[in-house]
């Protein structure tokens, strides 16, 4: 019988070659209390404690280290100057076709990230009162403090940092919602972004649901790019780690020590969301439909297990994919 499929996307361990689910459970089974005694000691030599990758020699794991851990974020100048004013910012260049060569980005990808205050009774409900979006180069092309539709009842200014006087004469949610969508669907109808995606934007960031619903807007399932729900990302039980979590993890240094930044946090998830794609993995048909549905339940009962598994394809969606080589639009 053949072995059971795995997708060459999956996190593997680079010394026995195992297939993992999850980076967490490739973690587990080079550093944890049941690790792989012969990739352990392997590991621990010639490892990469952020990437998980086996390198050549204990030399090569220190110039490796040098590229693949990350400095902090450094926001002096950007955030700063706008915390003190509550007047949009906006980078004009991102207002027009995005008409640059991009051999290896491929579709131009922005993150978002959204501050949260509280409204009802009891300041439970989740309130948009700050958004950032940055480029791929970590450029602040927007920011501004938003107007929630209804009173603030918290302004949960421990994590926030926001004020009462920030929100007095903000820019309201349903126009907020149109310079967004003017950035992220670059010149594109909205019918066409929804049937193939044209020439919009990939949206990165972490819980993303939370950010667009608050922003009472909608965005195609399939030019999101969630942090929280990919699944190399999630925990063993499929449940999502924190962004603070993932980024000292796989970038290796802290965010969210005090006052939450929405910039630093763009600039996080943006980080993680390249390195994902700029994995070198082999080609693989990936597939969002179910294989099977041309069968009959009686034909499927029939087939051998050797059958089954070559009309098999991975729904296994790795960032990775979204690095095509691209020409000049």
């Amino acid at each position: 019988m053949k072995d059971s499929y795995h997708s060459v996307h999956e996190p593997m361990c680079g010394v026995c070659k195992k297939h993992c689910k999850t980076f967490e459970s490739l973690r587990e089974h080079l550093l944890g209390p049941l690790r792989k005694s012969g990739c352990a000691l392997v590991f621990l030599d010639r490892g990469c404690h952020l990437c998980l990758s086996i390198l050549s020699s204990s030399d090569a794991r220190s110039k490796h280290l040098e590229t693949c851990q990350m400095l902090p974020a450094n926001p002096h100048g950007l955030i700063p100057r706008v915390s003190l004013s509550n007047k949009p910012i906006r980078d004009k260049a991102y207002f027009g076709l995005y008409s640059v060569t991009c051999e290896i980005r491929g579709r131009e990808a922005v993150a978002i990230d959204c501050e949260m205050v509280g409204g009802g009774d009891d300041g439970s409900l989740n309130l948009c009162a700050r958004v950032c979006l940055i480029d791929e180069d970590e450029n602040m092309i927007f920011h501004s403090y938003v107007k929630p539709p209804i009173p603030v009842t918290d302004y949960r200014f421990e994590i926030t940092g926001i004020k009462e006087e920030h929100l007095k004469d903000a820019m309201p949610v349903n126009q907020l919602r149109h310079e967004i969508e003017e950035i992220l669907f670059n010149g594109e109808s909205s019918g066409r972004v929804w049937l193939d995606g044209g020439k919009a934007r990939v949206l990165v960031g972490h819980s993303l649901h939370y950010d667009i619903v608050s922003l009472d807007m909608d965005y195609p399932s399939h030019l999101r790019r969630d942090s929280a729900e990919y699944l190399p990302f999630m925990k063993t039980n499929k449940s999502s780690h924190s962004l603070k979590y993932l980024t000292k993890t796989y970038l290796g240094y802290e965010i969210q020590s005090g006052v939450h930044d929405p910039y630093e946090d763009c600039v996080a998830v943006m980080r993680l969301y390249k390195r994902m794609r700029s994995q070198p993995h082999k080609a693989e048909e990936c597939t969002t439909y179910n294989p099977f549905l041309g069968f009959t339940q009686k034909e499927l009962e029939s087939m051998t297990s050797d059958e089954l598994l070559d009309i098999s394809r991975t729904d296994y969606y790795c960032w990775c994919l979204d690095a095509v080589r691209k020409v000049s639009e």
